[in-house]
């Protein structure tokens, strides 16, 4: 923000002196850090099991999916600026789905 004061320009900051970061800051850093590691634990999750807990797992990533699915949705109808971050979160899980091997070295693609 642009301020003329005496007839010189100067740079304000809109930045409070509070040390502590208010509630609306944690939540942007826990929404643009926790979706990501969700989709990383998914993601790992389906690649390094087997057996039975590999269908555990394969449902857990399918939740997992659509949960950023739909928060990616979110992010980028309303503009916010994590949205990138969403939508390489989503990107990576689909690509790294299908592009990483499994446990038994199977690779759908």
């Amino acid at each position: 923000m642009l301020s003329i004061n005496r007839g010189s320009m100067s740079l304000l900051s809109n930045r409070r002196t509070d040390p502590m970061p208010d509630l609306f800051q944690l939540l942007a850093v826990v929404d643009a850090t926790a979706l990501p590691l969700l989709g990383l634990w998914a993601l790992l999750a389906i690649k390094l099991t087997i057996g039975e807990a590999l269908r555990r797992a394969e449902r857990r990533f399918f939740i997992a999916l659509v949960i950023i699915s739909l928060v990616t949705l979110k992010t980028v109808a309303r503009l916010d600026e994590v949205w990138l971050v969403h939508m390489v979160t989503l990107a990576a899980m689909v690509m790294g789905a299908f592009l990483v091997p499994a446990r038994d070295g199977s690779v759908i693609l």
